[in-house]
């Protein structure tokens, strides 16, 4: 057996899995394509951890919007963070040239340029379905790490969560828990300290500036109603393709 058919059994045998796969690509021996070397990704395994690394210029960009297209193909939603905008070109049709033909003829395969169901987010007030959720959603503990505080000063992030809770009081956005924490830094410590415990002054007046802080840092855009909902990632098109959410 030639060595390049001993690498294509060895490969195949590596990369053949029950159920569906997305190909995304083929493996080299010497600096050659390899065309019935297929290399495939198992949908069954999308919902593990991974890691896709390289060089600039490597391709990792090129590979999630192959990997995203396979998803959304086998009808499956996906959510991507696109830091730099590389990706929104998902939903556009792309246009080919020699240097892509060339690629899949080397990989026995044909192009086929097409536009995806792609949704855009934002956390700022660019362009986009704007992502906000309540301070109360977020939680004592999540709010707390978000304003740096110390475990004395989060015990009473927690207390005052607990006491808007025993009073079916929601957390919409910043101004109600800059309210809160000065009613409870006031005339309202004494009710507090009668059924939650003490509360230091200068620990409330500490939250209260990390919050303003936060303010200033643009975080009312995040903060508020409706607050975005984990189901409605899970979407598909009207023709049944998995949404693409970036």
């Amino acid at each position: 057996m030639s060595l390049k058919q001993s690498f294509i059994n060895t490969i195949n045998k590596g990369y053949t899995f029950k159920g569906e796969t997305i190909k995304i690509g083929a493996a080299m021996l010497g600096g050659e394509v390899v065309p019935e070397a297929e290399i495939f990704l198992p949908l069954a395994t999308m919902n593990r951890h991974g890691l896709l690394a390289g060089a600039t210029g490597g391709g990792k960009t090129k590979s999630f919007q192959m990997i995203a297209e396979g998803l959304s193909n086998a009808n499956v939603p996906c959510l991507l963070m696109d830091i730099k905008g590389d990706l929104s070109g998902l939903a556009a049709a792309a246009t080919t040239n020699d240097k892509i033909e060339s690629r899949y003829q080397s990989l026995n395969m044909e192009f086929k340029p097409a536009s995806f169901p792609v949704e855009l987010l934002t956390l700022s007030g660019q362009n986009g379905l704007r992502l906000r959720a309540t301070v109360s959603e977020f939680g004592p503990i999540l709010m707390s790490k978000i304003l740096g505080l110390n475990d004395t000063q989060g015990s009473v992030v927690s207390m005052i969560f607990k006491y808007c809770d025993d009073l079916k009081m929601p957390l919409l956005d910043l101004k109600d828990f800059i309210k809160v924490l000065q009613y409870v830094g006031n005339e309202g410590k004494k009710e507090l300290q009668a059924h939650y415990g003490n509360i230091s002054t200068t620990s409330t007046g500490t939250i209260l500036r990390k919050v303003i802080e936060l303010q200033q840092q643009g975080a009312d855009l995040l903060f508020g109603e409706k607050s975005f909902e984990v189901e409605d990632l899970m979407r598909r098109s009207d023709d049944g393709r998995g949404m693409i959410s970036i």
